[in-house]
């Protein structure tokens, strides 16, 4: 998890051009949920990620890479003019 929130506050600094950007991460008993969001300019997903890799835009693919190893779920909330939002939750292994 630390390497997709390292990703994803790479991607806010590099592409963003956000004023804020917010970290959560919440427990439950069997699930850890990251979040982070900012209030940058946003971006059109794509229906599916993997249409960025003809793009040379691999930050998400990564985190998307990562998240499939650890058996979770990777959303991408954005568009234009209202900031991005990252959600990843996995198993709680702890």
């Amino acid at each position: 998890l630390f390497r997709i929130a390292q990703e994803a506050l790479r991607n806010v600094k590099k592409h963003s051009r956000a004023t804020e950007v917010a970290i959560r991460l919440k427990f439950t008993q069997s699930r850890v949920k990251l979040t982070v969001s900012d209030n940058g300019r946003g971006f059109e997903p794509p229906d599916m990620l993997s249409d960025l890799v003809a793009e040379g835009k691999l930050g998400l693919i990564g985190m998307q890479e990562r998240t499939r190893l650890l058996n979770g779920k990777l959303l991408v909330k954005s568009g234009l003019g209202r900031g991005t939002t990252v959600v990843v939750e996995v198993a709680d292994i702890g």
